[in-house]
Protein backbone atom coordinates (compact mmCIF):
# COMPACT_ATOMS: atom_id res chain seq x y z
CA UNK A 1 0.00 0.00 0.00
CA UNK A 2 0.96 3.57 -0.54
CA UNK A 3 -0.10 5.31 2.26
CA UNK A 4 -0.78 9.33 2.21
CA UNK A 5 -0.68 10.78 5.89
CA UNK A 6 -3.78 13.92 5.27
CA UNK A 7 -2.68 17.32 6.62
CA UNK A 8 -5.68 19.19 7.28
CA UNK A 9 -6.69 22.28 9.42
CA UNK A 10 -10.29 23.63 10.68
CA UNK A 11 -11.90 20.23 9.11
CA UNK A 12 -10.87 21.10 5.81
CA UNK A 13 -7.84 19.18 4.12
CA UNK A 14 -4.73 21.13 3.02
CA UNK A 15 -3.85 21.35 -0.78
CA UNK A 16 -0.65 19.42 0.23
CA UNK A 17 -3.12 16.20 1.11
CA UNK A 18 -4.27 16.37 -3.46
CA UNK A 19 -0.68 16.49 -4.03
CA UNK A 20 0.57 13.65 -2.00
CA UNK A 21 -2.80 11.53 -3.06
CA UNK A 22 -1.53 12.18 -7.32
CA UNK A 23 1.69 10.66 -6.00
CA UNK A 24 0.00 7.62 -4.10
CA UNK A 25 -2.17 6.67 -6.99
CA UNK A 26 0.85 7.46 -9.89
CA UNK A 27 3.18 5.35 -7.85
CA UNK A 28 0.71 2.38 -6.82
CA UNK A 29 -0.68 1.89 -10.44
CA UNK A 30 3.61 1.46 -11.12
CA UNK A 31 4.29 -1.05 -8.13
CA UNK A 32 0.46 -2.73 -8.45
CA UNK A 33 -0.15 -0.88 -4.58
CA UNK A 34 -3.44 -0.16 -3.23
CA UNK A 35 -3.57 3.62 -2.11
CA UNK A 36 -4.91 4.46 1.30
CA UNK A 37 -4.87 7.44 3.76
CA UNK A 38 -5.10 7.82 7.36
CA UNK A 39 -7.05 10.92 9.20
CA UNK A 40 -5.90 12.01 12.16
CA UNK A 41 -8.10 13.62 15.00
CA UNK A 42 -10.54 13.80 17.36
CA UNK A 43 -13.79 13.83 14.49
CA UNK A 44 -12.84 12.86 11.47
CA UNK A 45 -16.19 12.74 9.83
CA UNK A 46 -16.11 15.81 7.59
CA UNK A 47 -12.52 15.01 6.48
CA UNK A 48 -13.21 11.60 5.51
CA UNK A 49 -16.30 12.81 3.80
CA UNK A 50 -14.52 14.78 2.02
CA UNK A 51 -11.80 12.82 0.87
CA UNK A 52 -14.21 9.58 -0.43
CA UNK A 53 -14.49 10.73 -4.08
CA UNK A 54 -11.24 10.35 -4.68
CA UNK A 55 -9.56 7.00 -5.90
CA UNK A 56 -8.74 5.86 -3.22
CA UNK A 57 -9.09 2.33 -2.04
CA UNK A 58 -8.50 2.39 1.83
CA UNK A 59 -9.74 5.56 4.53
CA UNK A 60 -8.07 5.03 8.12
CA UNK A 61 -10.16 7.42 10.27
CA UNK A 62 -8.15 7.56 13.57
CA UNK A 63 -10.07 9.64 16.35
CA UNK A 64 -8.89 10.44 19.56
CA UNK A 65 -9.48 12.97 22.05
CA UNK A 66 -5.49 14.15 22.05
CA UNK A 67 -5.58 14.37 18.59
CA UNK A 68 -7.96 17.18 18.32
CA UNK A 69 -4.22 19.68 18.25
CA UNK A 70 -1.56 18.56 16.29
CA UNK A 71 1.10 16.86 18.63
CA UNK A 72 4.24 15.01 16.89
CA UNK A 73 4.29 12.52 20.18
CA UNK A 74 0.69 12.04 19.69
CA UNK A 75 0.81 11.56 15.29
CA UNK A 76 3.74 8.74 16.40
CA UNK A 77 1.83 6.79 18.88
CA UNK A 78 -1.60 6.86 16.68
CA UNK A 79 0.57 6.25 13.72
CA UNK A 80 3.07 3.06 14.80
CA UNK A 81 0.41 0.44 15.20
CA UNK A 82 -1.72 1.49 11.66
CA UNK A 83 1.33 0.86 10.04
CA UNK A 84 2.37 -2.10 11.53
CA UNK A 85 -0.72 -3.23 10.90
CA UNK A 86 -1.32 -2.28 7.49
CA UNK A 87 2.54 -3.42 6.09
CA UNK A 88 2.43 -0.62 3.64
CA UNK A 89 5.31 -0.14 1.03
CA UNK A 90 5.96 3.47 1.40
CA UNK A 91 4.28 6.15 3.51
CA UNK A 92 4.29 9.75 2.53
CA UNK A 93 3.40 13.73 4.11
CA UNK A 94 4.19 16.58 2.92
CA UNK A 95 7.60 18.25 3.35
CA UNK A 96 5.76 20.89 5.47
CA UNK A 97 6.32 22.48 9.28
CA UNK A 98 4.20 20.06 10.30
CA UNK A 99 5.74 16.55 7.77
CA UNK A 100 9.50 17.55 8.69
CA UNK A 101 8.32 17.61 12.88
CA UNK A 102 6.51 14.33 13.17
CA UNK A 103 8.34 12.09 10.30
CA UNK A 104 11.16 11.45 11.32
CA UNK A 105 10.06 10.56 14.82
CA UNK A 106 7.92 8.07 12.98
CA UNK A 107 11.08 7.06 11.16
CA UNK A 108 13.27 6.47 14.13
CA UNK A 109 10.38 4.68 16.11
CA UNK A 110 9.56 2.33 13.22
CA UNK A 111 13.51 2.07 12.59
CA UNK A 112 12.92 2.85 8.66
CA UNK A 113 14.22 4.63 6.25
CA UNK A 114 12.96 8.28 5.76
CA UNK A 115 13.76 10.17 2.82
CA UNK A 116 12.60 13.89 2.89
CA UNK A 117 11.81 16.72 0.62
CA UNK A 118 11.33 14.49 -2.54
CA UNK A 119 9.99 16.01 -5.69
CA UNK A 120 9.98 12.79 -7.39
CA UNK A 121 9.94 9.01 -7.65
CA UNK A 122 10.89 6.19 -10.49
CA UNK A 123 10.87 2.64 -10.94
CA UNK A 124 13.60 0.75 -12.04
CA UNK A 125 12.69 -3.07 -11.43
CA UNK A 126 11.10 -3.60 -8.06
CA UNK A 127 13.03 -0.94 -6.11
CA UNK A 128 11.90 2.81 -5.27
CA UNK A 129 14.18 5.44 -6.71
CA UNK A 130 13.08 8.75 -4.77
CA UNK A 131 14.65 12.03 -6.02
CA UNK A 132 15.32 14.90 -3.95
CA UNK A 133 16.59 18.51 -4.41
CA UNK A 134 19.95 19.78 -2.64
CA UNK A 135 22.45 22.77 -2.84
CA UNK A 136 19.18 24.96 -2.91
CA UNK A 137 18.07 23.15 -5.70
CA UNK A 138 21.17 23.51 -7.65
CA UNK A 139 21.40 19.29 -7.72
CA UNK A 140 19.10 16.32 -8.10
CA UNK A 141 20.10 13.36 -5.34
CA UNK A 142 18.45 9.85 -6.56
CA UNK A 143 18.00 7.54 -3.47
CA UNK A 144 17.24 4.11 -3.24
CA UNK A 145 15.74 3.19 0.24
CA UNK A 146 17.49 0.45 1.64
CA UNK A 147 15.85 -2.16 3.85
CA UNK A 148 12.26 -3.88 3.92
CA UNK A 149 9.46 -1.54 3.88
CA UNK A 150 7.48 0.58 4.92
CA UNK A 151 9.79 3.43 3.53
CA UNK A 152 8.97 6.69 4.48
CA UNK A 153 9.24 9.74 2.49
CA UNK A 154 8.01 13.73 2.74
CA UNK A 155 6.94 15.41 -0.53
CA UNK A 156 7.93 18.86 -1.39
CA UNK A 157 5.41 21.21 -2.19
CA UNK A 158 4.20 21.59 -5.69
CA UNK A 159 6.23 18.54 -6.68
CA UNK A 160 3.09 16.58 -7.40
CA UNK A 161 -0.38 18.67 -9.21
CA UNK A 162 -3.28 18.19 -6.76
CA UNK A 163 -5.50 19.26 -9.31
CA UNK A 164 -4.76 16.34 -11.22
CA UNK A 165 -5.83 13.96 -8.16
CA UNK A 166 -8.06 10.80 -9.74
CA UNK A 167 -11.79 10.74 -8.33
CA UNK A 168 -14.49 8.17 -8.89
CA UNK A 169 -13.69 5.75 -5.93
CA UNK A 170 -15.59 3.37 -3.68
CA UNK A 171 -13.09 3.66 -0.44
CA UNK A 172 -13.49 1.21 2.32
CA UNK A 173 -13.61 2.87 5.47
CA UNK A 174 -12.01 1.84 8.19
CA UNK A 175 -12.20 3.25 12.11
CA UNK A 176 -8.76 2.71 13.83
CA UNK A 177 -8.62 2.57 17.66
CA UNK A 178 -6.18 4.69 19.68
CA UNK A 179 -4.38 4.32 22.73
CA UNK A 180 -2.70 7.16 23.92
CA UNK A 181 -1.64 7.67 27.66
CA UNK A 182 -2.77 10.32 29.40
CA UNK A 183 -0.52 13.04 30.95
CA UNK A 184 2.03 15.21 28.89
CA UNK A 185 3.26 14.23 25.96
CA UNK A 186 6.11 16.45 25.25
CA UNK A 187 3.83 19.66 24.34
CA UNK A 188 1.29 21.57 24.31
CA UNK A 189 -0.42 23.88 22.40
CA UNK A 190 -1.04 27.66 24.86
CA UNK A 191 -2.19 29.70 21.86
CA UNK A 192 -2.55 29.96 18.47
CA UNK A 193 -1.85 33.38 16.69
CA UNK A 194 -1.59 33.19 13.01
CA UNK A 195 0.22 35.23 11.20
CA UNK A 196 -0.67 38.53 8.87
CA UNK A 197 -1.33 37.23 4.97
CA UNK A 198 -2.52 39.24 1.95
CA UNK A 199 -5.82 38.94 0.59
CA UNK A 200 -5.34 34.83 0.04
CA UNK A 201 -2.89 32.82 1.64
CA UNK A 202 0.05 32.31 -0.49
CA UNK A 203 0.32 28.74 0.06
CA UNK A 204 -3.46 27.96 -1.77
CA UNK A 205 -3.78 30.24 -3.76
CA UNK A 206 -4.14 29.16 -8.06
CA UNK A 207 -2.95 32.29 -8.86
CA UNK A 208 -0.04 34.91 -7.58
CA UNK A 209 1.51 37.84 -8.93
CA UNK A 210 5.08 38.19 -7.47
CA UNK A 211 7.25 41.45 -7.96
CA UNK A 212 11.00 41.59 -7.96
CA UNK A 213 13.84 44.13 -7.56
CA UNK A 214 13.02 45.58 -10.77
CA UNK A 215 10.40 47.65 -9.85
CA UNK A 216 12.78 50.13 -8.17
CA UNK A 217 10.90 51.15 -5.47
CA UNK A 218 7.80 51.15 -3.64
CA UNK A 219 5.74 52.98 -4.61
CA UNK A 220 5.73 51.24 -8.04
CA UNK A 221 4.11 48.14 -6.07
CA UNK A 222 0.97 49.12 -7.06
CA UNK A 223 0.88 48.02 -10.54
CA UNK A 224 1.55 44.53 -8.91
CA UNK A 225 -1.70 44.80 -6.60
CA UNK A 226 -3.41 46.54 -9.44
CA UNK A 227 -2.64 43.36 -11.69
CA UNK A 228 -3.66 40.97 -8.71
CA UNK A 229 -6.41 42.73 -8.16
CA UNK A 230 -7.91 42.30 -11.93
CA UNK A 231 -6.77 38.76 -11.92
CA UNK A 232 -8.15 37.85 -7.86
CA UNK A 233 -5.01 36.75 -7.68
CA UNK A 234 -2.63 36.90 -4.44
CA UNK A 235 0.50 39.21 -4.74
CA UNK A 236 4.00 37.65 -3.53
CA UNK A 237 7.53 39.51 -3.32
CA UNK A 238 11.35 38.42 -3.90
CA UNK A 239 13.77 38.75 -0.78
CA UNK A 240 15.03 41.99 -2.22
CA UNK A 241 11.85 43.57 -1.97
CA UNK A 242 11.31 42.23 1.82
CA UNK A 243 14.61 43.28 2.81
CA UNK A 244 14.04 46.65 1.16
CA UNK A 245 11.07 47.16 3.38
CA UNK A 246 9.02 47.27 0.34
CA UNK A 247 6.30 44.77 2.10
CA UNK A 248 5.97 42.36 5.26
CA UNK A 249 7.91 39.18 5.10
CA UNK A 250 4.84 37.46 4.72
CA UNK A 251 5.16 37.99 1.12
CA UNK A 252 8.03 36.86 0.42
CA UNK A 253 8.88 33.58 -1.58
CA UNK A 254 11.46 31.55 -1.68
CA UNK A 255 14.34 29.20 0.31
CA UNK A 256 13.56 31.82 3.03
CA UNK A 257 9.93 32.29 2.41
CA UNK A 258 7.36 30.79 1.33
CA UNK A 259 7.33 27.96 -1.27
CA UNK A 260 4.35 27.90 -3.42
CA UNK A 261 2.79 26.02 -6.34
CA UNK A 262 0.14 27.97 -8.00
CA UNK A 263 -1.63 27.25 -11.65
CA UNK A 264 -0.48 30.65 -12.77
CA UNK A 265 2.91 32.82 -11.23
CA UNK A 266 3.83 36.21 -12.53
CA UNK A 267 7.33 37.19 -12.16
CA UNK A 268 7.43 40.51 -12.54
CA UNK A 269 10.94 42.60 -12.37
CA UNK A 270 12.48 39.16 -10.64
CA UNK A 271 15.81 38.43 -11.65
CA UNK A 272 15.39 34.59 -10.89
CA UNK A 273 17.71 34.04 -8.12
CA UNK A 274 17.82 30.41 -7.33
CA UNK A 275 17.00 31.22 -3.73
CA UNK A 276 13.49 32.68 -5.07
CA UNK A 277 13.55 29.88 -8.09
CA UNK A 278 13.39 26.85 -5.31
CA UNK A 279 10.12 28.05 -3.73
CA UNK A 280 7.86 28.90 -6.91
CA UNK A 281 9.63 26.37 -9.49
CA UNK A 282 6.58 23.54 -8.92
CA UNK A 283 3.81 26.49 -10.15
CA UNK A 284 2.68 24.81 -13.19
CA UNK A 285 2.53 27.70 -15.67
CA UNK A 286 5.20 30.68 -15.13
CA UNK A 287 4.69 34.19 -16.73
CA UNK A 288 8.04 35.93 -16.64
CA UNK A 289 8.44 39.74 -17.59
CA UNK A 290 11.60 41.11 -17.58
CA UNK A 291 13.76 43.62 -19.58
CA UNK A 292 16.81 41.38 -19.41
CA UNK A 293 17.04 38.53 -21.90
CA UNK A 294 19.31 36.94 -19.95
CA UNK A 295 17.63 36.53 -16.46
CA UNK A 296 17.53 33.24 -14.92
CA UNK A 297 13.89 33.64 -14.50
CA UNK A 298 13.11 32.87 -18.23
CA UNK A 299 14.99 29.41 -17.73
CA UNK A 300 12.23 28.26 -15.52
CA UNK A 301 9.33 30.02 -17.35
CA UNK A 302 6.73 28.69 -19.80
CA UNK A 303 6.03 31.97 -21.00
CA UNK A 304 8.33 34.83 -21.10
CA UNK A 305 8.09 38.77 -22.09
CA UNK A 306 11.27 40.26 -22.75
CA UNK A 307 9.99 44.13 -21.91
CA UNK A 308 9.84 47.15 -19.89
CA UNK A 309 7.75 45.82 -16.95
CA UNK A 310 6.11 49.54 -16.48
CA UNK A 311 4.49 49.47 -19.87
CA UNK A 312 3.72 45.27 -20.03
CA UNK A 313 2.43 44.75 -16.50
CA UNK A 314 -0.15 48.04 -16.95
CA UNK A 315 -1.12 46.68 -20.33
CA UNK A 316 -1.70 43.08 -19.20
CA UNK A 317 -4.16 44.45 -16.23
CA UNK A 318 -6.55 46.59 -18.65
CA UNK A 319 -6.39 43.62 -20.98
CA UNK A 320 -7.65 41.54 -18.07
CA UNK A 321 -10.16 43.92 -17.11
CA UNK A 322 -11.52 44.31 -20.57
CA UNK A 323 -12.18 41.02 -20.88
CA UNK A 324 -13.85 40.34 -17.98
CA UNK A 325 -15.93 43.85 -18.87
CA UNK A 326 -17.07 42.36 -21.94
CA UNK A 327 -17.68 38.80 -19.89
CA UNK A 328 -20.24 40.64 -18.06
CA UNK A 329 -22.33 41.90 -21.11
Amino acid sequence: MILVIAEHKDDRAKPITDELLTFAQRAGRDFGQPVGIVVLGSNTSSLVDQLKDRRIDRIIAAEHPLLAEYNPDSYVRALKPILEQEKPFVVAAGHSTQGVDFMPRLAVSLQRPLISGCVEYEKQGDRLVLTRQIFNAKMNMKTIPRGAPPYLATLAPGAYPGDEVETGGAPEIVRASVELPDGPHGRRVVERAEAPKGKVDLTSAPIIVAGGRGLKQKENFSIIFELAEALGAAVGASRPVVDAEWLPREYQIGSSGQTVSPKLYFAIGISGAIQHLVGMQGSRCIVAINKDPEAPIFKVAHYGIVDDLFKVTPALTKLVKDLKGGQSH
